[in-house]
């Protein structure tokens, strides 16, 4: 009777052990079959390397390399003109200019030879006149979508003022002047990817007065003395001479951005004259 009292609790413990080994089987097929779901990225990861790779091809695109021609170039720099008599301060004579600082009135200042290719005259010829549509296209042209503003502006002679009724800017004719201070630039190298471009420059500045070429602005570092005969000839050798001495002058480097690789909108310009 005792004998097999102990046959049934042994083949209990028996039955209980082997209970045991099947559960943890089981737990370690379950734990392989998961791992080598998450090793292959069938679960959980899929996405997660989806978006990483995502993220690695935009990240590539934006790193590629992006061809302009010399006049695509020529174009970009030609946007950033303000109007002046002689080579203009605000780009020789200033060492940074981000567009995000720009109030209304400066971001068309900025563009004023740009959009002064715009103007037409009052037939009494004693206003000024730009159309706010050719003012708003060319400052999104430049700035980016939604970057116009209405605004008084100035040119470099006289304010232009919007008349809300037939929806142009008017200013006052009759300013004038010329200069004997001429600056000669050349493009030297650009980069380029679908999310930014930098075009840098090298530049000169003549005083005629002075029958002299020099690397500042203010006429401090003298490169040249220089007699010429018409404005052409100092214009076209000025640029020759920037092109040529590039090393040794100071540059303006223009950045534009881009979020679609396509439109590049102005951000900034560095001189390194300070």
């Amino acid at each position: 009777m005792e004998e097999e009292k102990n046959l049934k609790e042994n083949k209990k413990k028996g039955n209980s052990l082997l209970i045991v080994i099947i559960i943890l089987l089981i737990i370690i097929i379950l734990d392989l079959a998961f791992y080598i779901c998450y090793d292959k990225g069938i679960i959980f990861t899929k996405q997660e390397e989806t978006s990483t790779e995502e993220k690695d091809k935009d990240k590539e695109d934006e790193e590629e390399n992006v061809t302009f021609s010399d006049n695509e170039l020529e174009e970009y720099i030609d946007y950033i003109r303000p109007i002046s008599i002689g080579p203009s301060p605000l780009l020789y004579n200033t060492s940074y200019v981000n567009s995000s600082d720009l109030s209304a009135a400066e971001k068309i200042q900025y563009l004023g030879s740009y959009i002064y290719e715009k103007t037409t005259t009052s037939q009494d010829f004693a206003y000024n006149i730009i159309s706010e549509s050719d003012v708003e296209k060319a400052v999104s042209k430049v700035y980016g979508p939604n970057t116009y503003e209405k605004t008084k502006f100035n040119l470099g002679c006289g304010d232009y003022i919007l008349n809300e009724t037939d929806h142009n800017y008017y200013s006052k004719n009759g300013c004038g002047g010329a200069s004997s201070m001429f600056v000669g630039s050349s493009i030297i190298g650009y980069k380029a990817t679908k999310s930014k471009l930098e075009i840098t420059t090298a530049y000169v500045v003549y005083i005629g007065e002075k029958e002299t070429i020099y690397k500042d602005y203010d006429g401090t570092i003298s490169l040249e003395t220089l007699r010429y005969d018409s404005t052409n000839d100092i214009r076209e050798y000025l640029n020759e001479y920037a092109k040529n001495n590039q090393d040794k002058l100071y540059h303006i480097v223009y950045t534009f951005e881009s979020n679609n690789g396509r439109n590049y909108y102005f951000k900034e310009l560095k001189n390194d004259k300070v």
